[in-house]
């Protein structure tokens, strides 16, 4: 419990501990909330203060954000493709429509990102952190826009240029690896699918204003992003966890 969330899974995946049924454990957290803020920050002020200069050193510059993305993303897609929908899509999917299978559900998000956006089929569309290719794939074959998509993960590049090989749709979709900063095109509509939470606090102006000189007058932006209760922002701020 001294390590906080992240501690609490890690001694589970390590076999310190275990449960007839997990999910009823995990709910007590939940049901008793006061217990759960202290558990995810852990108990212990030692190890916090060690947790707070890791996460410190997790800064995400250029080269931080390329090292912390490669240890998250560059695991092996083999390790993916065995938990993720067949369109290697790694962001809550939208069951709200209907759908009844996480393929669908996240067609069906992708569809509403599309439609929120206004993209349409004359449009050159930016993806800030297009992972595997999925969202790019779907826009250019569903809708028929271009759509230069942006990675800093080596194993999502090299995936997302092959399926787009694969679909036909080389002439209309560019994988780049690149980090978003480094971006100098304009664009009509720009997406960005849950990347949001790897840009770190600081870097949050920096973010926001490379999509502004990225962005046509009269463009729009379309993004998907994990959020936080309020009450529980500080707290997570300044250490590592899960997002």
């Amino acid at each position: 419990f001294s390590g906080g969330t992240i501690g609490l899974a890690e001694s589970y995946m390590d076999g310190d501990w275990d449960s007839p049924d997990v999910t009823s454990f995990l709910e007590l957290f939940v049901v008793n909330s006061a217990l759960g803020e202290k558990v995810a920050g852990g108990a212990n002020w030692l190890i916090n203060t060690v947790q707070r200069i890791r996460h410190w050193f997790n800064e995400n510059t250029r080269t931080g954000s390329k090292r912390n993305i490669s240890a998250h993303y560059d695991l092996g897609n083999a390790f993916y493709e065995k938990w993720l929908d067949p369109s290697m899509t790694y962001s809550s999917a939208l069951y709200a429509t209907g759908a009844n299978d996480l393929e669908s559900a996240q067609a069906a998000k992708y569809r509403a990102l599309a439609k929120d956006t206004g993209i349409g089929r004359k449009d050159h569309v930016l993806e800030i952190g297009c992972g595997w290719g999925g969202f790019a794939e779907f826009a250019a074959r569903e809708i028929g826009c271009r759509v230069t998509g942006l990675t800093i993960s080596r194993e999502q590049h090299d995936f997302a240029k092959a399926r787009i090989q694969k679909a036909g749709l080389a002439d209309k979709v560019d994988i780049k690896l690149q980090d978003y900063r480094d971006e100098t095109g304009t664009y009509d509509r720009i997406a960005s699918i849950e990347m949001f939470e790897a840009v770190g606090e600081k870097y949050w102006p920096v973010f926001f204003g490379k999509m502004k000189t990225c962005l046509k007058p009269g463009g729009t932006a379309g993004l998907q992003i994990i959020t936080i209760n309020e009450a529980a922002y500080e707290a997570y701020r300044a250490r590592p966890d899960f997002i």
